[in-house]
């Protein structure tokens, strides 16, 4: 590849027709996101439109696929009896590489990049298909909008070789009840 310098890159366009999801509602909120995209951004608009009684459809591809489910998650949290439909599929981009020397043609390299759509709705849509994740009933957000988590005085189950090594709680430093032992 040391004769080639990268050209352009040609991705397939997203359109609302094309999406993948079946029974799309009529308005629905699309949030395209991108690699730079920032959460904070996103997450304003999505907010207050989901609020608002608009469904809201995530989309990402490669890098931008973990902020899409992180923006989906945080919405979920924020709200109560969200149905959520998620559909993976690929998506194709072409990279054009231009030979430095003469006799060489352009090379077209064909990638297939990984893609996630994530609909979250107020009402069930596609709960037959597969995807389709109903509202979490069982861990309901307390006030501060964090789910339940174990009380700090419950003790994790660990093993005894564990335990009597010292290494239970200190992440791996001896407790201080254990007299150190003399290496003479």
């Amino acid at each position: 590849m040391e004769n080639y310098t990268k050209g352009k890159n040609v991705e397939e366009p997203l359109d609302k027709d094309k999406l993948p999801i079946p029974n799309l509602p009529k308005d629905f909120l699309w949030m395209q996101v991108q690699g730079g995209s920032k959460m904070r951004n996103l997450l304003e608009l999505a907010l207050k439109e989901y609020d608002s009684g608009k469904d809201v459809l995530w989309t990402g591809s490669g890098a931008a696929i973990g902020k899409v489910i992180s923006c989906a998650e945080i919405l979920k949290r924020k709200f109560k009896d969200v149905h959520q439909f998620n559909k993976i599929q690929y998506r194709r981009c072409e990279e054009y590489w231009d030979p430095k020397l003469e006799g060489l043609d352009q090379l077209v390299v064909n990638r297939d990049v990984p893609m996630i759509h994530i609909l979250l709705s107020h009402e069930a849509i596609n709960a037959d298909l597969p995807g389709y994740q109903e509202p979490n009933k069982e861990n309901k957000p307390r006030g501060n909008g964090r789910p339940n988590r174990p009380k700090k005085h419950m003790k994790p189950n660990i093993s005894p070789q564990v335990e009597k090594a010292g290494l239970g709680f200190n992440k791996g430093k001896p407790k201080k009840n254990i007299p150190k032992q003399d290496d003479s």
